[in-house]
């Protein structure tokens, strides 16, 4: 990378962090304009229950579809093109007097924000070696929290005083503030590595090798696992503290809060070490696979102990804190983990894939803390605490299974030297 290029690379991981917080406040607007929005349109719970699920009608389709996409194409133009697609539901939202053209703004949106996650680490990790790719991958995850807490903090107040349509009006005016200086300013990254360490250009592999590498499959089965008590954030976790422990809605929200900062500093600090272990000569291995799984293994134990140990008010608030912040450590290490096995020319789906996987434990989450609910005889806080132990017990189980296959180095040597029928891809212009 030339030095004009390198001193560009802060630059681009700004923006990149930008649009992913900007893609965080699109997705949350809709929650806290629902008030106002039902009263509006007279909307029955029925119509508003369907057009928040509609966000994901197509979001997981979508990522799949633009991460092999973005194997081909420049990112830069990837991203150009999700801005648009999401500025333009933000919009059709803004100017919505039915459910249906509110309908079609959600599934538009989700078409937009699909892909987000996948495409913006994989435009972060054209900038990095791979030895160096913790820490940026981080900082992305970061941007997600960020943008919780913006949303969280400036969406109420604005759609208060100026209604829920302004409240789109400015987020689509950020995108397009956005969107120009993505265009002045970004670059594409040019570390692709299309080379392995003996300079010998590496090939494209069937999916059928990446999909069932151990290594691949044991960081995915973790991350579901991960992500099942996370997905509760938005279902059943506010009803849970509010109704089942009997916090108002403004200490519920410091718990969140709380929460979100403890990921933040853990997150920020973890992957610095880990980035300087790296860089040391540390093995990939003890760098990034065994910090977020020895996390995981403490957030089970409290989840268990939550979950199965009679406790008090404060311990129970304490349990659950201490796993969801260690349990978001392992989101970036997963991205750098993936990212560093499969072909630079296939990273973009394969990533898009491991996230849609390990999303997809969203839709069994709340079904399973019904379930435990009506097990405890309508007990609310009784029957959260007992799903949360059964995540907990889960976690356990994949997480030491993951200490005892992942391994990136050895998974990475193993594709590399089987043979493989694929032809290797020519190389793609960059933007």
């Amino acid at each position: 990378m030339n030095p004009i290029s390198d001193r560009r690379r802060p630059l681009v991981v700004a923006l990149l962090m930008m649009v992913v917080i900007i893609t965080v406040v699109e997705k949350t607007v809709f929650a806290f304009a629902g008030p106002q929005i039902i009263d509006e349109l007279a909307l029955t719970p029925e119509q508003f229950g369907l057009i928040s699920s509609a966000f994901f009608f197509l979001y997981s389709i979508s990522g799949i579809v633009v991460g092999f996409l973005a194997n081909h194409m420049p990112s830069r133009w990837i991203l150009t093109g999700m801005s648009v697609i999401s500025m333009s539901a933000q919009l059709l939202a803004a100017v919505s007097t039915s459910f249906f053209s509110l309908l079609a703004s959600r599934m538009l949106l989700g078409i937009g924000c699909g892909p987000s996650t996948a495409v913006t680490q994989h435009a972060c990790f054209k900038w990095y070696v791979p030895r160096e790719r913790v820490l940026p991958a981080a900082l992305i995850q970061v941007a997600i929290m960020l943008g919780a807490i913006a949303g969280a903090i400036a969406l109420p107040p604005v759609i208060e005083q100026y209604g829920w349509r302004t409240g789109y009006f400015i987020i689509a005016a950020i995108g397009l503030i956005w969107l120009v200086l993505w265009q002045r300013y970004s670059l594409e990254g040019k570390h692709d590595d299309v080379a392995d360490p003996n300079g010998t250009n590496t090939h494209a592999l069937p999916y059928r090798q990446l999909l069932l590498n151990r290594t691949f499959l044991c960081i995915t089965l973790v991350a579901f696992c991960s992500y099942l008590p996370n997905a509760l954030l938005y279902s059943w976790l506010p009803t849970y503290l509010q109704n089942g422990l009997g916090m108002t809605p403004m200490q519920s929200g410091y718990l969140v809060l709380a929460t979100t900062l403890g990921v933040i500093l853990i997150n920020l600090i973890v992957s610095s070490l880990s980035q300087r272990a790296l860089k040391r000569g540390a093995s990939v291995r003890h760098a990034m696979v065994i910090p977020p799984l020895v996390a995981c293994l403490i957030a089970a134990a409290a989840y268990i102990t939550m979950g199965f140990t009679a406790t008090n008010l404060a311990i129970t608030l304490g349990l659950f804190l201490t796993g969801s912040i260690l349990l978001n450590l392992l989101s970036a290490f997963g991205y750098s983990i993936v990212a560093f096995i499969v072909p630079a020319q296939q990273r973009a789906s394969m990533l898009a894939i491991h996230i849609a996987l390990l999303t997809s434990s969203g839709m069994l989450a709340p079904l399973v803390v019904g379930r435990a609910i009506t097990w405890q005889n309508g007990n609310l806080a009784a029957g959260f605490e007992m799903a949360i132990g059964l995540f907990g017990i889960v976690l356990l189980v994949s997480t030491l299974a993951g200490l005892l296959l992942i391994d990136p180095e050895r998974s990475r040597q193993e594709l590399n030297d089987k043979p493989s029928s694929a032809i290797e891809l020519p190389s793609t212009s960059q933007a």
